[in-house]
């Protein structure tokens, strides 16, 4: 993939949605890309009725209150294009947002979502956000919920592990490494003994596409038998906050990961860097399953 050429973005009820509109804009204009926002989210709970009466005035008010939705929605979409100097492409097409958003992925090169939070029905509920991750026919960027969004893609993190994922994250963001002022490579764990560090097939194979980067090994800190007993997860969450750490020692505005999860029965599990890095980042994460 030499660039993105169509990304696509998910407008939701947030308040954070400004910086999400910000930063797709950013990512579009980088890349020449067109950008189309599709304003996907659960209906309004109406409740239950006792009179039909009652129930048809209900679902009026609904009705209103969808428009409204859209209304504002578009209105916020409309800001950030004329703030931005580009066309934004609007679509509210309702139905499931899940079903909605995978279908317009397939025939896109980046989603860029805001940071999954609570489902209290303002912004991207966290099972939309791992269904995406997991579900989706190109990479998701998910941008944070605190923290106003200067750049992105200038200094970038890539967060590399020996699996397909991760190989995938890093293929899916070589147009942004293309463009990168810095990119570091970093691995977790020891280095082999006496053998070569596995990081440096992964600079050359970024150097055959004119990216340069920079090789970091850190150690894994000691995990207590008491926390893993505890906490069966606690080594994949300690990776996942020294990657957070990482990030902000070197000002990194994006990091580039794997992103690991399958479905168990009818229930969305993701792996704990995964669940990690969504709930505590600090900077967008652009994943890829």
């Amino acid at each position: 993939m030499v660039d993105y050429r169509n990304v696509l973005v998910h407008v939701s009820d947030s308040e954070r949605m400004p910086e999400v509109l910000s930063c797709a804009v950013k990512l579009a204009k980088a890349q020449g890309a067109s950008l189309h926002a599709v304003h996907a989210v659960d209906p309004l709970y109406l409740g239950a009725y006792v009179s039909p009466e009652s129930a048809m005035a209900a679902a009026q008010l609904g009705q209103d209150a969808e428009r409204e939705r859209t209304a504002k929605a578009q209105t916020q979409v409309q800001r950030a294009a004329s703030t931005g100097g580009v066309q934004i492409g609007f679509q509210s097409p309702g139905g499931d947002p899940i079903e909605v958003m995978i279908a317009r992925s397939r025939l896109a090169d980046l989603l860029v979502m805001g940071q999954p939070i609570a489902d209290d029905g303002r912004g991207p509920a966290k099972r939309l956000a791992s269904q995406m991750l997991v579900g989706a026919g190109c990479p998701v960027l998910f941008v944070p919920g605190v923290g106003q969004i200067v750049e992105v893609g200038k200094r970038v993190l890539v967060a590399w592990s020996a699996t397909r994922e991760s190989t995938r994250a890093l293929r899916d963001a070589l147009p942004i490494l293309k463009r990168a002022a810095s990119v570091e490579l970093l691995r977790f764990g020891d280095k082999p003994p006496g053998g070569q560090e596995p990081l440096d097939d992964v600079a050359a194979y970024l150097g055959g596409h004119a990216v340069q980067a920079k090789c970091v090994t850190r150690p894994l800190r000691e995990i207590t038998f008491g926390e893993r007993m505890l906490t069966p997860t606690v080594v994949d969450a300690s990776i996942g906050e020294l990657l957070l750490s990482h990030a902000a020692d070197i000002d990194a505005d994006l990091i580039v990961m794997g992103g690991y999860g399958h479905t168990r029965i009818h229930e969305m599990v993701l792996g704990g860097v995964t669940r990690t890095i969504l709930a505590s980042m600090t900077v967008p994460v652009l994943m890829s399953h």
